[in-house]
């Protein structure tokens, strides 16, 4: 029987042969001497049940966030120092908004939390339209490491002030790849069931005020 390792930061585990699943778990971790790496928030306390007998070295998740286990179960898996310890996001941002040289920038921006990256874009680069598309387009589809390059590449370092994101009532909340000048932001997301699922799996938090949470069946012509 393997292990499965909680992180925040799969830096350490990359080393060797390694397979990296993504956000969805594409093919069994069975294979012996392979480590394989799931980007996921939602690994609950019965997906280690299920997973920890058939794994044959070691599954490692990478996310912001614990499931909730028993005192039992979590004497059968690793939570390394990453989810214990405070870290601090500060140069990593401000080098992605200051610093010229983005070879720099790239080499400590994959610490960032995407959900923390996506609300400094929302506060300080919402006009770039072409960088929230193509956010949105690398989201949910490809590995992270995509994402993290449309930032550093697609962001023009500047000396304005960096804006610390706030927290806002929904209705306020501006979804990533829309401008604010955008009128009919609401008529949209209450019109088309697509664009308002992408929303509710990319940033639900941003819906506008009175939307449902949960997705929607869409209909498509065949």
């Amino acid at each position: 029987m393997g292990v499965i390792i909680f992180t925040k930061d799969d830096t350490n585990y990359r080393h060797g042969n390694c397979v990296v699943l993504g956000r969805t778990l594409t093919s069994p971790p069975t294979a012996p001497n392979i480590t394989y790496i799931l980007y996921t928030n939602s690994f609950k306390a019965k997906d280690i049940e299920y997973w920890l007998p058939v794994i044959s070295y070691r599954l490692v998740v990478v996310g912001d966030r614990l499931p909730k286990m028993s005192n039992g179960l979590k004497e059968r898996v690793i939570i390394d120092a990453t989810h214990k310890n405070k870290v601090d996001f500060t140069r990593p941002i401000m080098g992605l908004f200051k610093w010229a040289n983005r070879s720099r920038v790239w080499s400590v921006i994959r610490t960032v939390p995407i959900a923390l990256l996506a609300s400094f874009l929302r506060t300080n680069n919402a006009e770039d339209i072409e960088l929230g598309r193509r956010l949105a387009r690398c989201r949910y589809t490809l590995p992270m490491d995509y994402e993290y390059a449309s930032a550093v590449y697609g962001v023009n370092p500047n000396n304005n002030q960096v804006e610390w994101p706030k927290k806002k009532g929904k209705s306020n909340e501006l979804p990533l790849g829309f401008r604010k000048s955008d009128k009919y932001i609401e008529m949209i997301l209450h019109s088309t069931p697509d664009a308002a699922n992408d929303l509710r799996r990319s940033e639900p938090e941003a819906l506008p005020k009175g939307m449902k949470k949960r997705e929607v069946k869409e209909v498509k012509w065949i």
